[in-house]
């Protein structure tokens, strides 16, 4: 059914985490993790945001980069405990992120320990968007996309909620933009879906970057 529905009529959880490092196999993990919900093309009131306790102390240099401290996520919940809570405010929407194979490396250490299977879930990167609108662009970080899309900036960057919603406006017009050429569908834009089995080979994911 999903799959019949034009892009513009799909619902939609953006979402972003901030975390200690850059590599979830490493040992480095989550200390924030926020989203926004899109529906109808608009950005909905509907937030969800935490800090989380990664039970090991944040790097100075990753500080520099998202401003926070380990005071800020003291007492906060650990990953495992708030990882039902965010997959409540998902529900049955299309998962978004920017460069969502780096979220995702953190994300199913915590499904794996729960045993929450996740091989079902439908993530759309918008980098892979970016490159189908945008395929002789060589930069497709988020800075670009909203200088190239005429997105301001009215919030802070690297903390989850703000660049889900930067995300979910950068969604949003390429969405129009896909439409007007034709592309309406997700069966059209299938190379900009993360596939979930490749997430389940434990392979170490080298490839974020806390600059998204």
């Amino acid at each position: 059914m999903l799959k019949a529905k034009r892009l513009s009529e799909l619902e939609y959880v953006v979402f972003d985490t901030e975390t200690t490092g850059l590599y979830a196999e490493d040992g480095d993990e989550i200390i924030e993790i926020g989203a926004v919900r899109v529906r109808g093309l608009q950005v909905c009131d509907e937030v969800f945001q935490s800090f989380v306790d990664p039970e090991k102390p944040i790097p100075e240099a990753s500080t520099q980069v998202h401003g926070i401290k380990g005071s800020d996520v003291k007492g906060a919940p650990t990953i495992d405990q708030v990882i039902d809570a965010f997959r409540s405010f998902c529900g049955t929407s299309i998962w978004v992120a920017q460069n969502a194979r780096f979220d995702l490396s953190f994300l199913v250490k915590s499904f794996d320990r729960k045993k929450i299977s996740y091989s079902q879930l439908l993530v759309l990167d918008t980098i892979g968007l970016s490159k189908t609108l945008f395929p002789y662009e060589t930069k497709h970080n988020l800075d670009v996309m909203m200088a190239r899309l005429g997105i301001a900036r009215t919030g802070d960057r690297h903390r989850s909620v703000d660049d889900s919603r930067y995300t979910a406006k950068v969604l949003i017009e390429f969405i129009k933009l896909l439409e007007k050429q034709g592309i309406e569908t997700i069966n059209q834009v299938s190379s900009a879906f993360i596939r979930m089995e490749s997430l389940q080979k434990k392979v170490k994911l080298k490839t974020g970057s806390l600059f998204g």
